[in-house]
């Protein structure tokens, strides 16, 4: 760790064993997603598609947690990335990492995940209030998706102190991954964005129809510190 007092993390690299990964891709409405995408980015393709994501961490630098996150791949120019618009962790200690370590738009929040007979349900929300509710049907077993975004990116403020500083930025994480142990489920699937909060309400995105639900155990990732993509 490079500072004494004052900071909860030391330096990188940061590692996550997963434990379990739900992923729901839906088709939303598209004025929602270019309104809420930064003016650096635009969606991908015509399709208007976002995704709901549940990963459950069984070990990590900032131990085991829950994290529920809503974003949408889009074009950074010509690259395609995934965009995280907002996210909770069932951890403080995950959320303020993210928060320090990245800038990221986390907070905490709370979830409860468990199987019910085949179906397994998930609900994440904050302060007593649902944001989301998944349910998620396994179908069968299948092969890894054949290619990845190479970027993650959110969007931040840079913290002002010049007058020359720009306000917003936009940073890319470049992960590496280890899924040589991880088994692909393909899965059907039902997500509701039902609630949110002031400056973080999540049921502005409609799910006019659910395109691909995807199950996942096991893996590993480790990530490094963001990097600048953008600024405006």
């Amino acid at each position: 760790m490079g500072h004494l007092i004052g900071h909860s993390f030391g330096d990188p690299p940061y590692n996550y064993d997963r434990a379990e990964e739900i992923t729901v891709v839906f088709r939303t409405d598209p004025d929602v997603l270019a309104a809420c995408l930064p003016p650096v980015l635009k969606p991908l393709g015509t399709r208007s598609l976002a995704v709901a994501r549940v990963m459950r961490h069984a070990r990590s630098t900032f131990g085991p947690y829950v994290g529920v996150y809503l974003g949408a791949p889009a074009l950074l120019e010509d690259e395609p990335v995934f965009h995280l618009f907002s996210g909770l962790k069932t951890d403080f200690s995950g959320a303020v990492a993210g928060r320090e370590v990245w800038g990221m738009p986390l907070q905490v929040g709370d979830v409860t995940m468990g199987w019910n007979g085949d179906v397994l349900n998930v609900v994440a929300g904050r302060h007593g209030i649902d944001f989301v509710r998944f349910s998620v049907r396994l179908e069968c077993r299948t092969e890894a998706p054949t290619s990845r975004p190479t970027y993650g990116t959110f969007a931040t403020r840079r913290q002002v102190f010049e007058k020359d500083s720009t306000d917003n930025v936009l940073v890319g994480l470049k992960g590496e991954a280890d899924l040589s142990e991880t088994k692909h489920w393909k899965a059907s699937g039902v997500v509701k964005l039902v609630g949110g909060e002031p400056g973080d309400d999540w049921s502005i995105f409609p799910v006019r129809e659910i395109v691909e639900t995807r199950y996942n155990t096991g893996g590993y990732d480790t990530l490094n510190r963001g990097v600048v993509l953008a600024e405006w």
